[in-house]
C-alpha cells in the first residue's frame, strides 16, 4: 500500500470512472443487503464519496428497508459497473451509521435536501403528486437523513477485456496486495 494510506486499487477505480466522464454511471452503485428472512435485496444508490482510505459514503433515509436489513446484518456488497472501461468492481464489507452527519447534511443543495420531507418510502401515494411539491421552508436535517459509512474489506476487479478477461483481488487483511485469479 502507498505511503498515503490509499488501497491500490483506488487508482484502478479512480482510473475508470475518469473514462465513465460525466456519466450517471459515474456515481451510480448497486448495494445488496439481506433481510432478516436472509432474502437478498439490491438497489441502486448514489455513491456520495470516500470517508476513510477504504470506506465510502452513501446517504439514505432512515426508514428505508436497507436500514433494517442493515441493522440485522451489517455484511453488504456493492457492485459498480463501468460500461466505458468495462471494469466491474465488487466491494464486500460492513455499514453502519454514522453518527455526526450534519456536514454531509450541509453538503447538500435545497432542491436535494427537500427530497428528505417526502413521506415514508415505500408507502402508498394518497394525495398524487402534491406529495412532492410541498417543501419546508426550514431545511434543517430531518432525523430520517442517514450517512452510512461502507467499510470494505475485499475488492473484486473483473475487467471485460478481450481476448481473455482479466481479474484482480484485493483484501485488507492481506494490507491490500493485488493478486491475479483466474476471471
Amino acid at each position: 500500500m502507498p505511503k498515503n494510506n490509499i488501497p491500490m486499487w483506488r487508482q484502478e477505480l479512480k482510473s475508470a470512472r475518469k473514462k465513465e466522464g460525466k456519466s450517471p454511471l459515474n456515481r451510480w452503485i448497486q448495494l445488496s443487503t439481506v433481510t432478516r428472512n436472509n432474502e437478498p435485496r439490491i438497489r441502486t444508490v448514489v455513491f456520495r464519496g470516500w470517508e476513510k482510505e477504504s470506506s465510502m459514503l452513501i446517504f439514505t433515509d432512515s426508514r428505508s428497508d436497507k436500514i433494517k436489513h442493515l441493522k440485522n446484518n451489517s455484511n453488504a456488497e456493492v457492485l459498480w459497473l463501468f460500461l466505458r472501461s468495462k471494469y466491474q468492481f465488487r466491494f464486500k464489507g460492513k455499514m453502519k451509521e454514522l453518527e455526526s452527519n450534519t456536514k454531509y447534511w450541509d453538503s447538500l443543495s435545497d432542491k436535494s435536501k427537500a427530497t428528505w420531507f417526502w413521506q415514508h418510502p415505500g408507502k402508498e401515494i394518497k394525495n398524487n403528486l402534491q406529495t412532492f411539491k410541498k417543501v419546508p421552508i426550514n431545511l434543517n436535517k430531518p432525523t430520517s437523513f442517514v450517512v452510512i459509512e461502507f467499510e470494505i474489506y475485499s475488492v473484486d476487479l473483473l475487467k471485460l477485456v478481450t481476448p481473455i478477461h482479466k481479474r484482480y483481488i484485493w483484501n485488507k487483511e492481506n494490507n491490500w496486495q493485488k493478486i491475479e485469479v483466474n476471471p
